[in-house]
């Protein structure tokens, strides 16, 4: 026994020793590549800035055009208008863009996320429907990389989809909302025809993102949905209105404020602070002394904005806490 227990730590000993051999090893491979890859970046720098430049270059062989592929792809995140255009020209004619979305297929997950977030750098609208196809991708790292991608190329026609993962979290959720963003009013035709989706988290998406990308003609869109049978789309359309500042909305948002549900009083409140108009203040005032906090505390800094000489007022009358609340807040401001 005791033989054999020696013949095991023998070979536990030399496993180990093996291990720690491949560990050494691999470290010292990983830092030659890098090494290399330095020093190709540092030789094929003055080829991409004068590709960045609209300079022709002459072809590079395969080893160094992925390294200068990944050089551009870090510039083409920096620049705009014809020096962006002539990068993703380049990596069209250099077979680039054709190389990473056909990598959108391989078997491992992180070479198609890598080709899912480079191609957003390359530029190139070629990819757009690849990456609308990698939305739908297994693995939650490939979706992100392929939304901020889209995002990006500004890509309007993936905007249904990339709220659609938004709602769904299948994407992170502040990478879909950045990635809506970059599309800017590219957006909004696809977010207006959202806003009467069967689904509410859609509804409530499409809402919420027009009060960040809409136009003051959003507005009646917006106060339709001040009426949606989902209290949470209530809510969205008052912050929505609220950040538009849609003085024309300022009635139906009003209106709000006798909602049945507190916290949708309260996004109505907020929103006529930022409408403003002192034909909310008696309403506003009247909610500032209901026995809910939030939506009572809303309305009170509302006042602040809305009617100060009124919320004064009712500050030295004992209109309750919230009153007395914003009347000392607004004091210390000024």
């Amino acid at each position: 026994m005791q033989q054999l227990f020696a013949w095991s730590s023998v070979a536990l000993g030399g496993g180990s020793v093996t291990f720690v051999g491949l560990l050494v090893f691999r470290r010292i491979r990983l830092y030659r590549l890098e090494v290399e890859r330095q020093e190709a970046e540092r030789r094929l720098e003055p080829l991409a800035l004068a590709l960045v430049n609209g300079e022709e270059i002459e072809a590079v062989d395969a080893r160094d055009a992925g390294v200068l592929a990944g050089l551009l792809s870090r510039y083409a995140r920096q620049v705009t208008g014809d020096s962006s255009s002539a990068l993703a020209g380049y990596f069209e004619r250099s077979g680039g863009v054709e190389r990473e979305v056909a990598a959108l297929g391989d078997r491992r997950a992180w070479r198609r996320a890598a080709a899912a977030y480079l191609l957003g750098d390359m530029g190139s609208e070629w990819a757009v429907g690849a990456l609308r196809d990698a939305l739908c991708d297994g693995s939650r790292d490939v979706r992100t990389a392929a939304a901020r991608s889209l995002g990006r190329l500004r890509a309007s026609a993936a905007a249904e989809e990339l709220v659609g993962v938004f709602v769904t979290a299948e994407v992170a959720h502040g990478v879909a909302g950045q990635a809506l963003l970059g599309l800017g009013s590219a957006a909004l035709p696809a977010l207006r025809g959202l806003t009467g989706s069967d689904d509410p988290r859609l509804r409530e998406a499409a809402v919420e993102l027009l009060g960040l990308l809409g136009e003051a003609a959003d507005s009646p869109l917006l106060v339709a949905r001040l009426r949606d049978s989902a209290a949470e789309v209530r809510a969205s359309a008052a912050r929505a209105l609220g950040r538009l500042a849609a003085e024309d909305a300022a009635a139906a948002v009003r209106a709000a404020l006798d909602d049945r549900i507190p916290f949708v009083r309260a996004a109505a409140a907020r929103a006529l602070g930022e409408i403003g108009g002192r034909d909310a203040a008696p309403a506003l005032l009247a909610l500032a002394r209901s026995d809910h906090y939030d939506a009572a505390q809303a309305a009170a800094r509302a006042l602040v904005r809305v009617d100060p000489t009124l919320l004064a007022a009712a500050g030295h009358e004992g209109f309750g806490p919230h009153v007395s609340e914003a009347v000392d807040r607004a004091a210390i401001r000024s």
